[in-house]
């Protein structure tokens, strides 16, 4: 895709060594204008992508203009690239409070003003992309809602009425339960699309080891696995955390450590801290994750079979990972030796408190 550039300087010179610059890449299209009125006049038409934007000009300067640009929500992701001859800290700073993407000192260096644009419009997309993700998520779930109550009620209705065939009855099951699926999913979305729009957090301070007894005792041994939770917590601590949200992320840990263990399995759910930080982990011994997918996992659309996906965890990993985000914390995977994989939460360790 082109990439337009509006390039504003009151310096015909510096307008003509720019368009010199890009006149050999056709990755690039540009406009010019002399001064910040007539940029903005004409910004809703254009729509550049990036603005190589002068900042002393007669009338309204570029932080002017580029205070009004980052203002209009129609351009939020216009790059401003700020130009001037000096290269005064303060007028750095003030560039980039006033909203300014980076900033580029005369004469210009050929090769380097090529590679920021070609940074930044890519960064201008990606931005883009993220946000129709979050956009389609955001629709998708509130469009839903409605039919899917529909479905769960309907179907639920239909298993308690008398003197139904078996068939039906099995029909009427499979109807709740992928209504059910459905319906998680989009409670998913919605909260993935909530966290990332949200920093929030109501924090409590809870006792690790009741909590961790508390998971165990939920899950138990599970019905298609049999798999069998343990604790290994040498010393009770608390932690003041969103414990609701913590839960969400780790019990998605945990059910991702049931869906790949081995019939009987064990899974073990430690915790520990020192005086670096809180690290509690989830090991399971299953087959393990592969070096080239430790990062894809926790991105919420990856699948690893997208066409024979049936029931994955990888929105549910994105949750946990960006939850844990909010904690000024991290969530890795990492393989064990004598196999399995072990998925671990680390917490700062200013939110522990030993009891």
């Amino acid at each position: 895709m082109t990439v337009k550039i509006l390039i504003v300087d009151d310096e015909p010179i510096n307008i003509k060594l720019i368009e010199e610059i890009l006149e050999y890449e056709t990755d690039f299209q540009y406009k010019t204008s002399v001064n910040g009125e007539e940029a903005l006049a004409i910004l809703d038409d254009y729509k550049p992508d990036i603005i190589i934007l002068d900042i002393m000009m007669p009338g309204m300067n570029g932080y002017e203009v580029c205070k009004k640009i980052k203002s209009n929500n129609d351009h939020k992701f216009t790059k401003v690239l700020m130009v001037s001859g000096k290269a005064m800290i303060e007028e750095r700073l003030e560039g980039y409070e006033a909203g300014a993407d980076d900033y580029i000192t005369k004469p210009f260096v050929d090769d380097e003003l090529l590679a920021k644009l070609k940074v930044f419009s890519k960064l201008k997309k990606t931005e883009e992309i993220d946000e129709l993700k979050t956009t389609i998520l955001q629709l998708f779930s509130h469009e839903t809602k409605t039919p899917l109550n529909g479905i769960l009620l309907g179907s639920q209705l239909i298993l308690e009425t008398q003197s139904i065939s078996e068939k039906v009855v099995e029909y009427a099951k499979l109807i709740k339960l992928s209504g059910e699926r459905i319906h998680d999913l989009v409670r998913k979305i919605l909260l993935l699309s909530n966290l990332r729009n949200n920093n929030q957090l109501t924090s409590v301070e809870q006792s690790v080891i009741d909590y961790l007894e508390g998971v165990v005792s939920k899950k138990g041994r599970h019905i298609e696995k049999n798999c069998i939770l343990s604790i290994n917590c040498p010393v009770d601590f608390s932690l003041e955390l969103d414990w609701k949200l913590f839960n969400e992320a780790f019990i998605a840990v945990v059910e991702n450590a049931i869906k790949y263990s081995p019939h009987d399995g064990k899974i073990e759910l430690s915790a520990s801290y020192d005086n670096k930080a809180v690290t509690l982990k989830v090991t399971d011994q299953g087959p393990g994750v592969k070096p080239a997918l430790r990062e894809k996992i926790f991105d919420e659309f990856y699948s690893q079979n997208i066409e024979n996906h049936t029931k994955g965890t990888a929105l549910s990993l994105a949750i946990a990972k960006e939850i844990m985000s909010l904690h000024q914390g991290t969530l890795h995977v990492e393989n064990m030796a004598g196999g399995g994989a072990s998925f671990i939460l680390t917490l700062p360790v200013a939110l522990a408190n030993k009891e």
